[in-house]
């Protein structure tokens, strides 16, 4: 449970950042959640909308869609098999091998252990320095050969085998096999190690894990995990087989020198080495003006708007959706209140005009989502749309509900009392604050007395755990894998336990979710058409209004070249593959 409250912290801030498997002093057992979670380092001064505030009359102050089209990245139906266009470099001269690139990293670790160390910046650069058993598509998030060259799964579907080539090794030379591979997973204490009954090395180039239950996801969880020597698993700088290794970390830790791995286990990589110079946010744009750097990256929407004109011209933006989904939660159980009725609910999801809101919001440099994946990944149903804006339809269904502004104060009454909705929103979060007002702009031009309440974060983790809301803006992680259990799943809605906070109850997307884990062979196509099934319906019961994915920017010199940024993976994935031009 602590990992994906961990996971949701990262969504909450403005870095997405990654989960530890294991911290020095965790016990083998999954951890609870803690007491308190430190609050995060940027607080907004938007306004929310006090309750004094009048009813909108005659005219309307809500946001107007812009003439440009809008969302900046557009949600092309791509087939199955294809990548998504994420922007990329105009084709690039001949790779020339040699020479040392200069990468700007966003963050700034204390550790360069990806399993003790919860960090952003450490999440891009462990590809850099650790491989993992299996890599996924950076576009479609499709499983794909890392360390391992294959795998496969047993007939009765209760053992996944990786296959390994031979000899490989660790960055200082010792031997990497499958012994050494099922040692570093079990050192990690990962809860993804809970699904399997038994883990083996039958010889050095195999290694075999038996399920205690079948579950696609944890393999694919587990096959991400960063491999670093089991006896290390604790240490600051641990030994990895990535395609580089480490040369030199300053004292103050902002400056880190890679080196060409030469034990690497892929073509050797182009470059001779790296030089990562961490930055912070606020520091991005004296980075931009120096020139020094190659690549620099990654920065948030939010950063990104804020640099605007003063980014160089010798610099390529590669733009691509960040990994999570921002969502506006209506409690279908709020534990002080009654509940939203169905007829309200529909009409909230009709009050919002969705283009005008990202670019408000976002300036349109993000992407509106219809479902619970990004378009484009692998299991993602390319058929789904949002709600239409159509605040006619929303007041019709008010009046159908029986609401009616009995007082003439301009507010919409029910049952002889004013209907008042609260949206909760982390006021550390600027564009969780800027999309509550919003939605609560929006919902007061329909007549309800509607307002954005913003709370520490702390408060509103507590008030989504114990289900104390009606509404509340939120953001939760997109992983690799499409498996989102923990989210829907009618029995993750225990006060202060589960991760449903608005106690979704439908039985049959339960067994959905269930059998789409469990295909035989974790066949692709079969899960993909299971999944298309949930997503439908999700779309259609929408049980949290999707919002959007902001946009993240990786920032490219003119003289690196393939670099190649997705969603589900860390820009750095296939730095092996980076070169310079003369």
């Amino acid at each position: 449970m602590l990992l994906l409250v961990l996971a949701l912290t990262a969504c909450e801030s403005a870095q997405t950042t990654v989960t530890p498997a294991r911290t020095p002093s965790s016990p083998s057992n999954l951890p609870t959640l803690p007491a308190s979670i430190p609050p995060l380092s940027q607080p907004s001064h938007l306004p929310t909308l006090p309750p004094s505030t009048p009813p909108p009359s005659q005219t309307s102050n809500l946001p107007t869609r812009p003439s440009s089209s809008l969302p900046t990245f557009e949600p092309t139906k791509w087939p199955a098999e294809a990548k998504a266009p994420y922007g990329q470099p105009s084709p690039s001269p001949p790779p020339q091998p040699g020479g040392v690139a200069i990468l700007g990293l966003v963050g700034q670790p204390d550790t360069l252990n990806p399993i003790t160390t919860n960090d952003a910046a450490l999440r891009e650069l462990a590809p850099l320095l650790f491989d993992t058993l299996l890599h996924v598509d950076p576009a479609t998030a499709q499983l794909q050969p890392g360390l391992a060259e294959s795998w496969e799964y047993s007939r009765d579907g209760k053992q996944v085998t990786f296959h390994l080539p031979s000899r490989l090794k660790w960055s200082d030379g010792r031997p990497l096999t499958a012994s050494a591979i099922a040692a570093s997973l079990k050192a990690t204490e990962h809860p993804a190690l809970l699904a399997f009954s038994a883990m083996s090395a039958p010889n050095p180039e195999t290694l075999e894990l038996t399920f205690a239950a079948m579950d696609c996801a944890v393999v694919t969880t587990l096959a991400q995990l960063p491999l670093l020597s089991a006896a290390e698993v604790l240490e600051a700088m641990p030994t990895g087989s990535g395609p580089f290794k480490i040369a030199a970390w300053s004292e103050n830790k902002r400056t880190l020198t890679l080196e060409r791995n030469p034990n690497y286990r892929g073509p050797a990589p182009l470059l001779d080495g790296l030089t990562v110079r961490f930055i912070q946010g606020g520091e991005v744009t004296v980075a931009l003006s120096e020139g020094q750097f190659d690549v620099i990256g990654p920065i948030q929407s939010k950063i990104h708007a804020q640099e605007g004109s003063l980014k160089p011209k010798i610099f390529t933006d590669l733009v691509y959706p960040t990994p999570q989904m921002t969502y506006l939660a209506i409690n279908f159980a709020p534990k002080n209140v009654d509940p939203v009725e169905p007829q309200v609910r529909k009409a909230l999801l009709l009050a919002l005009d969705r283009e005008a809101i990202l670019a408000e919001a976002l300036n349109g440099d993000g992407q509106l989502l219809a479902g619970p994946l990004l378009p484009g990944h692998w299991a993602a149903n390319t058929g789904l749309d949002w709600p239409a804006y159509d605040p006619d339809a929303a007041r019709a269904l008010l009046t159908r509900a029986g609401l009616k502004d009995e007082d003439g104060d301009g507010w919409l009454d029910q049952d002889g009392r004013r209907l008042e909705l609260s949206i909760r929103v982390n006021g550390e979060n600027p564009l969780h604050q800027g999309l509550g007002w919003l939605a609560a702009s929006y919902y007061r031009d329909l007549g309800l007395f509607a307002r954005s309440d913003s709370i520490a974060f702390t408060g509103l983790v507590d008030d989504l755990f114990t289900h104390d809301f009606s509404l509340a803006i939120f953001s939760w992680p997109l992983l690799p894998d499409p498996d989102q259990r923990l989210f829907w799943r009618s029995n993750e809605n225990a006060v202060g336990r589960g991760l449903n906070f608005i106690s979704y109850d439908n039985p049959a997307l339960d067994r959905l979710l269930d059998r789409a884990v469990a295909v035989p062979g974790c066949d692709m196509q079969g899960r993909a058409r299971i999944y298309a099934n949930i997503q439908k319906t999700l779309a259609a019961e929408r049980p949290v209004d999707f919002l959007l994915a902001p946009n993240r920017h990786i920032l490219v010199g003119n003289r690196l070249q393939g670099v190649n940024p997705g969603p589900f993976v860390p820009f750095t994935w296939n730095a092996a593959e980076w070169y310079l031009t003369k």
